[in-house]
């Protein structure tokens, strides 16, 4: 398996992501809470908890209710129907893509360097917190280029225990087919200004076919600041 998508009910913590076909590595895992319908703000952060293996995770926040779910995102090294690998660059359909795993062991600003270029100077980029428990502050992007991002928050731990997951993907929109069912998988990304409190709504370059799972991750620009 190189990809895995899906949405998790949380009435209970932590939630228990199984994947239905095993990674040949431990995948990188992205998650961003749903509250369907409710114009409110979480309580807690959704962190991965350690460790990740190859057949699942756990994730945990104080957050739930009969209408509060989890979008998890879980990506492996592998190439497969949804990652393509051309001369070292991993990409979905068109979009290049960089992801990893970060040992975060001091506190404040941290930068990830990619193991590629990709096309976008400004890459599109999610980041969720992997720890023990629930951690108290949001891993916050502060800058993107090709080659390289940089984060922020007060998380770190000095073992290495503490760590940061992170997709970075190209600006546009793509699909890929899997070999498996045939079907076709649109994916579009972007950012939002978000200039006020509350709520915002994002308008989509091209319709979806079906309501999509969203991803969401914070970037302040240039600012080191907690959330």
């Amino acid at each position: 398996m190189s990809i895995y998508i899906t949405q998790q009910q949380r009435t209970s913590d932590p939630i228990s992501v199984n994947f239905p076909t095993p990674f040949d590595q431990a995948p990188v895992v992205l998650m961003t809470p749903f509250w369907k319908g409710e114009a409110k703000s979480v309580a807690s952060i959704e962190t991965v908890i350690t460790p990740i293996t190859t057949e699942g995770c756990k994730i945990s926040s104080g957050n739930q209710a009969s209408d509060y779910w989890v979008n998890v995102l879980a990506i492996g090294n592998e190439p497969g129907s949804a990652i393509s690998t051309d001369n070292g660059t991993r990409s979905f359909g068109k979009l290049g893509i960089n992801a990893g795993v970060h040992a975060k062991t001091q506190a404040g600003l941290t930068t990830i360097n990619f193991g590629g270029t990709l096309k976008s100077n400004d890459p599109v980029v999610l980041l969720a917190p992997q720890w023990t428990s629930p951690v108290s502050y949001t891993e916050c992007l502060v800058g993107s280029a090709a080659s390289e991002i940089t984060t922020y928050s007060q998380n770190m731990a000095p073992s290495g225990a503490y760590s940061i997951e992170y997709l970075a993907a190209d600006r546009g929109t793509s699909s890929f087919q899997d070999s498996t069912t045939g079907r076709f998988t649109q994916i579009e990304t972007g950012t939002y200004n978000k200039a006020g409190s509350g709520l915002y709504r994002v308008y989509f370059q091209s319709p979806f076919s079906a309501p999509p799972i969203v991803f969401l991750s914070s970037w302040w620009n240039g600012t080191q600041g907690d959330l």
